[in-house]
Protein backbone atom coordinates (compact mmCIF):
# COMPACT_ATOMS: atom_id res chain seq x y z
CA UNK A 1 0.00 0.00 0.00
CA UNK A 2 1.41 3.38 -1.00
CA UNK A 3 0.21 6.51 0.81
CA UNK A 4 0.90 10.22 0.76
CA UNK A 5 1.81 11.38 4.29
CA UNK A 6 3.26 14.42 6.00
CA UNK A 7 6.03 13.84 8.51
CA UNK A 8 8.13 15.97 10.82
CA UNK A 9 11.60 14.85 11.92
CA UNK A 10 13.74 16.17 14.76
CA UNK A 11 17.50 16.83 14.55
CA UNK A 12 18.35 13.15 15.15
CA UNK A 13 16.14 11.93 12.27
CA UNK A 14 13.51 10.61 14.67
CA UNK A 15 9.91 11.00 13.61
CA UNK A 16 8.05 13.58 15.68
CA UNK A 17 4.75 13.51 13.83
CA UNK A 18 3.09 11.66 10.94
CA UNK A 19 -0.11 13.01 9.42
CA UNK A 20 -2.45 11.31 6.97
CA UNK A 21 -3.59 13.02 3.79
CA UNK A 22 -7.07 13.60 5.19
CA UNK A 23 -6.31 13.85 8.94
CA UNK A 24 -3.55 16.39 9.51
CA UNK A 25 -2.56 17.01 13.13
CA UNK A 26 -0.05 19.75 12.34
CA UNK A 27 -0.59 23.19 10.91
CA UNK A 28 0.22 23.62 7.23
CA UNK A 29 3.11 26.02 7.85
CA UNK A 30 4.90 23.76 10.37
CA UNK A 31 8.04 21.76 9.59
CA UNK A 32 6.00 18.86 8.18
CA UNK A 33 7.07 17.84 4.69
CA UNK A 34 5.19 15.75 2.20
CA UNK A 35 6.38 12.16 1.63
CA UNK A 36 5.23 9.08 -0.21
CA UNK A 37 5.44 5.99 1.98
CA UNK A 38 5.13 2.34 1.07
CA UNK A 39 3.66 0.25 3.85
CA UNK A 40 4.55 -3.43 3.94
CA UNK A 41 2.65 -5.73 6.26
CA UNK A 42 4.83 -7.61 8.74
CA UNK A 43 4.06 -11.33 8.87
CA UNK A 44 4.90 -12.63 12.33
CA UNK A 45 3.41 -16.10 12.01
CA UNK A 46 5.38 -19.14 13.11
CA UNK A 47 5.65 -20.37 9.51
CA UNK A 48 7.40 -17.19 8.37
CA UNK A 49 9.68 -17.39 11.40
CA UNK A 50 10.59 -21.02 10.61
CA UNK A 51 11.40 -20.11 7.00
CA UNK A 52 13.64 -17.29 8.21
CA UNK A 53 15.47 -19.65 10.58
CA UNK A 54 16.11 -22.15 7.78
CA UNK A 55 17.39 -19.36 5.51
CA UNK A 56 19.60 -18.01 8.30
CA UNK A 57 21.08 -21.47 8.93
CA UNK A 58 21.91 -21.92 5.23
CA UNK A 59 23.55 -18.51 5.03
CA UNK A 60 25.57 -19.12 8.19
CA UNK A 61 26.85 -22.42 6.74
CA UNK A 62 27.89 -20.60 3.55
CA UNK A 63 29.65 -17.97 5.62
CA UNK A 64 31.47 -20.61 7.69
CA UNK A 65 32.69 -22.34 4.53
CA UNK A 66 33.82 -19.05 3.03
CA UNK A 67 35.73 -18.11 6.18
CA UNK A 68 37.36 -21.54 6.30
CA UNK A 69 38.51 -21.21 2.68
CA UNK A 70 39.91 -17.76 3.36
CA UNK A 71 41.77 -18.98 6.46
CA UNK A 72 43.33 -21.86 4.54
CA UNK A 73 44.41 -19.53 1.71
CA UNK A 74 46.02 -17.16 4.19
CA UNK A 75 47.83 -19.98 6.00
CA UNK A 76 49.13 -21.35 2.67
CA UNK A 77 50.37 -17.89 1.69
CA UNK A 78 52.12 -17.49 5.03
CA UNK A 79 53.81 -20.89 4.64
CA UNK A 80 55.06 -19.91 1.13
CA UNK A 81 56.65 -16.72 2.46
CA UNK A 82 58.30 -18.54 5.39
CA UNK A 83 60.25 -20.84 3.04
Amino acid sequence: MIRKVWAKFDDNDKIECVCDEHHRKCEKDSKCKEYVAKFIEVDRTQEAFDDAVVHLNKESEKLYKSISRFESQVSRSIKKFKV
